[in-house]
């Protein structure tokens, strides 16, 4: 009698996971820990890890959840499987039938020490507890649930901006995220009024969902980042539509983001530059062209659920009249075959994860941005042949039960080619500075102290091309209450960066450059670039970058939590100028609280 009450208990509880909440299309974002959790039971428990396209819906997670049978689970994996529990039950308040909402507010205070204040360590992107990771001094959201398909949230952020009056982040020893106090004096310039960050409104079923509005995206199982789109941009303007079973998923986008002639530096469009390249502009500035991200992901479990493939493919579309022809608006179309080279350019990446033994999980990425076919101009055989554009990432990943907690840890390599996510625009001779190129290089429109700056990132690898990364991390983790971690990070990267010119590459004739010269990592930069005109001067050398880093976060009660991180790193030929050498300790601290 005895077993026949656990067994029904067990069944209540998996059922409790799928069925405890009729409208399940909250969104959860990509750094969730709902997901990361239930990825760490499907590596321990002998499956490939569940679908790497977030964001997801709460009804697919559920779906997922559903697959643990938590009668099999002790210790650490069953702590995890109860904190996705109680996470994915969580039912919002009910203001009147078929419509629920929830106000959810979280104060942070962070601050952040550094040794080295030079110029190379200022500012949120070169900060190793950056843009993506620093919370806001408050952040109210705003969920509302409508009958059982519709899901809506707003995100009120309220902290210090990247262009802030007082300076970059790191230009003084210490800093914090305390509104209008970003290096410690006080500047009402400090606000931020870029947000919202995450907001839209959902709708879908068991087995569908649709966004539109404001999110970020991550595809792929990478630690350093992944090669097709990185967790690395502060959000996308998308519309996105997901179909999931347990087996199959596909998953369409499409974003939107400025043409790079708003700020080429050719401000007032007459074909000269007059500026430099991010020109600041103000509010009045006319918004002109069109940029848009297109893609679609298929995804497969295979082998009794032991490994999982995926295919994806996109289009980075521009046209400087802001057209769109609907001829390439097509959910199921084969981008490639569309033969527009003048205004899109496309990728196409391939994805497999295969959990060899429980515990032990094998995944790599390989993309495609250029490569030869047969009959084309072979790179270092013929002299007007394109540079040859890959990229690769192989990864393990490791997730044990110990005691009440999880033991996990990941080891992963990637290279990229010096021009992956890089190509010209109109004149496929080669780029010219101030001239546009069809790039995986995408900007974000932000408002700061003296007007509007596009801040430019990678669409894929947040290091881009032209790189060798090799990490390593290992920590101990306690879903709902602490975690501890340590991390090892290596990089040489070579002279191409997102503002390099693309330039065909011949057989070291003298009439283009040497294709020899640009096998990664590239210790010379033979075009021209965007925004340091002194590139092909001074760019002689590899840089080399390594970190080493611990971090720890303990959960006092559900609303009370701390954390705190410690880095060092080390650059060798900073900026690709050989024996320029620098380093610097960098500290973050931060208390959150929410209700």
């Amino acid at each position: 009698m005895k077993k026949v009450i656990c067994l029904l208990l067990c069944v209540i509880l998996c059922l409790s996971v799928v069925s405890a909440n009729d409208n399940q299309q909250k969104i959860y974002e990509t750094t969730s820990e709902v997901y990361q959790a239930i990825r760490t039971l499907y590596i321990a428990t002998g499956h490939a890890l569940p679908s790497t396209t977030g964001p997801w819906s709460g009804a697919e997670l559920s779906l997922m959840a559903a697959k643990i049978d938590p009668s099999s689970l002790s210790g650490g994996l069953k702590t995890t499987y109860d904190y996705v529990s109680s996470q994915l039950g969580l039912e919002p308040k009910k203001l009147a039938e078929g419509v629920s909402m929830k106000l959810g507010l979280e104060a942070n205070i962070e601050g952040y020490y550094h040794t080295n204040t030079e110029a190379a360590f200022q500012g949120r992107s070169n900060m190793i507890y950056g843009m993506m990771d620093q919370k806001p001094f408050l952040s109210l959201d705003w969920e509302t649930w409508t009958a059982n398909s519709f899901y809506g949230f707003f995100e009120f952020d309220f902290m210090n901006q990247i262009h802030a009056a007082s300076g970059e982040v790191g230009s003084t020893a210490f800093s914090t995220n305390i509104l209008f106090f970003q290096n410690l004096k006080f500047a009402m310039g400090d606000l931020n009024l870029n947000f919202p960050y995450r907001a839209f409104v959902s709708a879908g079923g068991d087995h569908w969902s649709f966004q539109l509005g404001r999110d970020r995206l991550n595809w792929g199982a990478g630690e350093t980042g992944n090669l097709f789109v990185g967790d690395n941009l502060i959000y996308h303007n998308m519309a996105r539509f997901t179909t999931f079973s347990d087996v199959f998923k596909y998953t369409f986008v499409a974003s939107f983001f400025p043409h790079q002639m708003n700020y080429d530096g050719d401000t007032d469009n007459d074909g000269t530059l007059d500026g430099g390249w991010n020109t600041v502009s103000g509010q009045t500035q006319i918004i002109k062209g069109l940029s848009m991200f297109m893609a679609h992901r298929v995804e497969g479990r295979l082998f009794d659920d032991k490994l999982n493939i995926t295919v994806t493919e996109s289009i980075m579309y521009m046209s400087k009249e802001g057209n769109l022809d609907l001829m390439v608006f097509n959910p199921m179309m084969f981008y490639h075959n569309n033969y527009i080279r003048s205004m899109s350019n496309s990728l196409l990446g391939f994805e497999a994860d295969w959990t060899i033994i429980n515990g032990l999980n094998l995944y790599g990425q390989a993309v495609i941005d250029e490569f030869c076919l047969p009959g084309e101009w072979k790179p270092g055989v013929d002299q007007k042949a394109f540079p040859s554009a890959y990229g690769f990432l192989l990864g393990l990943k490791g997730a044990f039960n110990v005691g009440n907690g999880i033991l996990y840890g990941s080891l992963e390599g990637v290279k990229t080619d010096p021009f992956l996510y890089l190509r010209y625009g109109e004149d496929d001779g080669g780029q010219k500075v101030g001239e546009y190129g069809i790039n995986y290089v995408v900007a974000i429109r932000n408002y700061g102290e003296g007007g509007t700056y596009y801040d430019e990132e990678f669409l894929g690898y947040k290091y881009g091309g032209d790189a060798l990364v090799g990490n390593f991390n290992i920590g101990y983790k306690q879903y709902g209450k602490f975690h501890i971690e340590g991390n090892f990070f290596m990089m040489a990267h070579g002279a191409t960066d997102k503002w390099t010119c693309w330039t065909r590459v011949g057989n070291g004739d003298g009439t283009y450059p040497d294709y020899a010269d640009l096998q990664t990592p590239t210790s010379s930069h033979p075009s021209g670039n965007h925004k340091d005109p002194t590139a092909t001067a001074t760019r002689n050398a590899v840089a080399y970058t390594t970190v080493i880093g611990l971090n720890g976060g303990y959960s006092f009660t559900p609303a009370l939590s701390a954390m705190v991180q410690a880095d060092y790193i080390t650059i060798k030929n900073y900026g690709n100028i050989k024996d320029v050498n620098k380093s610097d300790i960098q500290l973050t601290f931060g208390v959150t609280y929410s209700i």
